[in-house]
């Protein structure tokens, strides 16, 4: 290869649109879409609460607490359940209607909200009487 060609521009390089070229702009998937209409859904006051919800687990618990929701078999810690319960009920099951109504979940939400009401249940049954015993869901 001759010296004089450049593999990679340098860093003086400028980008010239050509005169019948649009801007890049880059398009919306369609989860992308469905998700910024779903968040269309809730009002300002309902967002900043579920946002502020979303901050209470620790980050490891919060993981912990979804994968349980997709796999019957993976348990939630005691320290775990400390966490969900503190959070507070209302809490728990509005990030979690949240997070199965986006569309990368939608479709195992009928499994997976009730799997939720079970978890916090089991919660509640393991834990709650240590920190001020919070209600249960109704089955």
């Amino acid at each position: 290869m001759p010296e004089d060609v450049a593999i990679s521009p340098s860093s003086d390089f400028d980008y010239v649109e050509a005169p019948d070229e649009a801007p890049f702009e880059e398009a919306d998937s369609p989860a992308m879409e469905y998700d910024r209409e779903l968040a269309h859904h809730y009002s300002d006051k309902q967002l900043k609460f579920l946002e502020a919800c979303s901050e209470k687990p620790s980050s490891k618990c919060g993981n912990e607490v979804f994968k349980n929701m997709l796999n019957e078999t993976m348990p939630i810690t005691e320290e775990c359940c400390r966490d969900i319960l503190k959070m507070g009920k209302d809490c728990h099951l509005g990030l979690v209607k949240l997070i199965f109504a986006t569309y990368e979940y939608k479709n195992i939400a009928s499994k997976s909200i009730p799997k939720s009401k079970q978890a916090w249940n089991e919660c509640v049954r393991r834990v709650g009487s240590k920190i001020g015993a919070p209600v249960s869901f109704e089955q």
